[in-house]
């Protein structure tokens, strides 16, 4: 797989991460948040909905760098985005680990989905010798 079809791949998981978001803030999070106040439901939907924005704008992000003719800017950019996604992988695993203690639980299995496939495909597109 060439690096542009690398990061068109992790920028269509970016937006679709950010539209999982939406879709729970929409349909479901008051099942998620349980019986919490009209207050915390207000600042759990002013946050997520700042992350579900910012996956979309990541995602649309990558695949338009994915245009980009020089291989060592594509690699950066993939570099980039393997950091990121590490920083996210990190907070999971914290909050799945710490669940109930700290935290009130880990991230849904459909993000995991994301979690764990971009690092991989970022890994991937930097180890292979790319045309």
């Amino acid at each position: 797989m060439k690096l542009k079809n690398v990061l068109k791949t992790t920028g269509a998981l970016h937006i679709i991460l950010g539209l999982l978001i939406i879709f729970l803030l929409i349909f479901s999070v008051e099942t998620i948040a349980g019986k919490a106040s009209n207050e915390t439901l207000l600042l759990v939907r002013g946050t997520a909905d700042v992350v579900a924005a910012c996956n979309l704008g990541i995602g649309c992000l990558l695949i338009i760098c994915s245009s980009i003719k020089d291989k060592a800017s594509l690699r950066k950019v993939l570099s980039g985005e393997l950091v990121l996604m590490f920083c996210f992988l990190a907070i999971a695993l914290f909050n799945t680990f710490n669940a109930g203690k700290i935290v009130d639980g880990g991230p849904p299995p459909p993000f995991w989905i994301v979690l764990i496939a971009n690092p991989l495909l970022c890994i991937y597109g930097l180890n292979k010798n790319n045309k």
